[in-house]
This record gives C-alpha cells, sequence and structure tokens, in this order.
C-alpha cells in the first residue's frame, strides 16, 4: 500500500469536517476560502468563486467559475450561474450552466450549453450540447445529440436523439430514433420507430416496424403493418397502405387505398376512387395521372 492511499482515509474526516464547518454558521460568505476570498480553494457554499469548490449544498449561487462539487441538491430555486466542471452526488441546478456536469441522481438548469450526464435523468429549459439521461432528458427546448434510457420529451427538439422507450414533441427535426416510438406535431428529418410513430405532418422519412400515422406525408414513409393518413405526397409503403383525401407518388403495399390517387399502387389490391367505374379495384397495379 502506497503513503498515498493510507493517508487518503484520514484525508476524508478532515475534508468533510471543513464543510460542515464553513457550512455551519451563518455568515455572508457562508465560506472557507484559501488563499484569498473568492479564488484558490473553498469549503461550503461560496457564492461568486474561482478555482476548486466543495460544498454539501448549494444555495443563492451568483457565480461559479473552475470546479465545484455538491454533495446534495440544491436549497432553494436555481440560481446564478457555473462555468467548469460541475460534479454531483444528489444534483447540480444552476440559472446557467456551461461545461461539464455529472451527477449520480439527475441535473437541472434553465439553460445549459455543453454536457450534461445524468445517472436518473436531465431537465432544463433550454439545452445546447450532448445530454445523457439514465432514464430520460426533458426540456423546452433542446438541441444536440440527446440520449434518453428510456425516453425524450420537450416542446422544440434538433439534432441526433435517441430514446429507449420513446420520444414525444411538438417540434422534431433531424434524426430520431425510439424503441417503441416517436410522436409529434410536425416532424423534419429521419425517423425510426420500433412500433410507429405518429403526427400531424412529417416531412423527410419515417421508418418504424409497426405503424405509421400523420395527417400528410412528404418524403418517404416505410412500415411493416398499417401506413395510415390523409394525404401522402412521396412514396408510402405499407402491409396496409390507406390515405383518405390524396396520393401524389407511390403506393407500395398488400392493400394500398387512395381517395385521390395521382400516381401509381403497385400490390395485391388496390383502390383509387378517382378512376373510372371498373378500374377502382385493380389487381397487382394501379394508376392515374392527370386532374
Amino acid at each position: 500500500m502506497t503513503i498515498a492511499s493510507r493517508r487518503l482515509p484520514l484525508m476524508l474526516p478532515v475534508l468533510v469536517a471543513l464543510l460542515l464547518a464553513a457550512t455551519a454558521g451563518r455568515a455572508a460568505a457562508g465560506s472557507l476560502d484559501i488563499p484569498v476570498r473568492g479564488h484558490g480553494l473553498s469549503f461550503g457554499n461560496s457564492r461568486t468563486f474561482t478555482g476548486l469548490r466543495l460544498n454539501l449544498r448549494d444555495r443563492d449561487l451568483v457565480d461559479i467559475k473552475g470546479v465545484t462539487v455538491s454533495l446534495w441538491a440544491p436549497r432553494r430555486e436555481s440560481s446564478g450561474s457555473i462555468r467548469g466542471l460541475a460534479l454531483g452526488l444528489v444534483g447540480t441546478a444552476p440559472e446557467r450552466f456551461e461545461g461539464l456536469t455529472v451527477n449520480l441522481v439527475g441535473v437541472g438548469a434553465d439553460q445549459v450549453r455543453g454536457v450534461a450526464i445524468g445517472g436518473l435523468g436531465v431537465g432544463c429549459g433550454d439545452f445546447q450540447g450532448v445530454g445523457i439521461g439514465g432514464l430520460g432528458i426533458g426540456g423546452d427546448r433542446l438541441q444536440g445529440v440527446m440520449l434518453g434510457g428510456l425516453g425524450i420529451g420537450g416542446d422544440d427538439l434538433t439534432g441526433l436523439m435517441a430514446g429507449g422507450l420513446g420520444i414525444g414533441g411538438d417540434r422534431l427535426t433531424g434524426l430520431f430514433a425510439g424503441g417503441l416510438g416517436i410522436g409529434g406535431d410536425d416532424l423534419t428529418g429521419l425517423f425510426i420507430g420500433g412500433l410507429g410513430v405518429g403526427c400531424d405532418r412529417l416531412t423527410g422519412a419515417a421508418l418504424a416496424v409497426g405503424g405509421l400515422g400523420a395527417d400528410r406525408f412528404e418524403g418517404l414513409a416505410a412500415c411493416g403493418a398499417y401506413l395510415r393518413g390523409r394525404e401522402l405526397d412521396g412514396v408510402g409503403i405499407g402491409g396496409y397502405n390507406r390515405f383518405d383525401d390524396r396520393v401524389d407518388g407511390l403506393q407500395i403495399g398488400i392493400l394500398n387505398f387512395a381517395r385521390e390517387l395521382h400516381g401509381v399502387q403497385i400490390g395485391l389490391l388496390n383502390y383509387a376512387g378517382n378512376n373510372r367505374r371498373g378500374t377502382k379495384w385493380l389487381p397487382g397495379i394501379n394508376c392515374h395521372f392527370g386532374d
């Protein structure tokens, strides 16, 4: 056993004692700063500090730069900013964070720029960067690369994202993969859902083992079972391929249905509602060109 390894167990009680002593009082600074206040090494709740900061529980932060370690969840609402490396057992929750933060339980902030890793999850208002949440990631606006063990949810999602079970949001732009499925209002990009993808409007490509559903598809929509929508402008592939308003493009499936077809259908049985009587239902191939 080395000298350093023998001294480490002796140093830990000293560090804990310093933290307790620094945070027990009601002093204005609430910390013991070495060598001068605001710079160097800090034990306790220093609110404005540059250097290495060790604290039991953050409270009323103003501006922290460098490396900060917090053992417990923050007291009161989030405030101030942390720039640098933030480590925590329970959680780190400033108002603004820039840098790398790793927490055993979770990460929370109003605004994040950088890398956030939470054992259980990551939750924020505006996040740009790389996020990894053991259970999931949630926020108002997420941009970048995100990985959620169970799922990802937010209002506006942009980038490359994967959720173990699924992904849901109002607007999704980029490349998304959901173990079970993906749901949203307006989807643009490439979407891969294990069981299905559902939305109001999809522009790009959607792939699913199960089914796909949207009011309007623009691009490629392919699934193994039920493809359903009002309008298709592109290519639709599915076991049962049904569009209740209009199809502009190509349908491929066992059974293809288009209330109004402007293109080609290839399948075991095809229906084009705007064809002449006797040619609405056709096996193999059906088509309609013109008005």
